[in-house]
This record gives structure tokens, C-alpha cells and sequence, in this order.
């Protein structure tokens, strides 16, 4: 799994700013999803801390060419403007799989 990586970016979001947020995170979901390296994603929110929202994606590739590659595309443009329009936090970190479980 040398070129399979995970992204976790944790946002810190106002409850005001959380509506438009996801509506955006959906629209940058419909051109990700068609990517050829994207393998899946979701989206969960702190149960005790609303305004705590992580963005889970696995990808078929390095962190480097994740960078160069996906961040270059067009339709992440109007994403980057709202994280900074809205002051929404962000943290990303890149994880490696060391080891996988599945339902039997």
C-alpha cells in the first residue's frame, strides 16, 4: 500500500458557517469523485464538539503527487476562497495504512 495514502483534515467551524461548508464540500465532491486516484471519503462531526468536523479521503497516491495533481484543479478554486472567507480552521495529516480490518 506504498502509494495509498489517507488525508484527515480537521476544521474548526462557526455553527453559522457549517451549512455552507458542507453545500461546498458536496459541489468539490462531484469533480473528486471522478478523479482516476480517489478511492473514498467521508465526513463526520464531533458528537460532543459541533464546530469539529473531519474530512476523511483515501487516495491512490503519494502526498506529494496529491499535492502537485489534485490541488492544482480547477474546481478547488471556489473552496479555498470560503475556508478563507469564512476563517474556518484547517488541519491536515497524511496517514499510511499499517494495518486494515474489514466485516467478515
Amino acid at each position: 500500500m506504498k502509494d495509498r495514502i489517507t488525508l484527515i483534515v480537521r476544521f474548526r467551524i462557526v455553527a453559522s458557517a457549517r451549512d455552507e461548508f458542507v453545500a461546498k464540500l458536496g459541489t468539490i465532491f462531484t469533480h473528486i469523485v471522478k478523479e482516476d486516484n480517489f478511492v473514498e471519503a467521508s465526513l463526520v462531526q464531533d458528537m460532543r464538539d459541533p464546530e469539529s468536523i473531519l474530512n476523511y479521503e483515501v487516495w491512490n497516491e503519494s502526498p506529494e503527487s496529491f499535492m502537485k495533481e489534485q490541488l492544482s484543479k480547477p474546481y478547488r478554486a471556489e473552496f479555498e476562497k470560503m475556508i478563507a472567507d469564512l476563517k474556518i480552521e484547517r488541519t491536515p495529516a497524511w496517514y499510511s495504512t499499517i494495518a486494515s480490518w474489514t466485516k467478515a
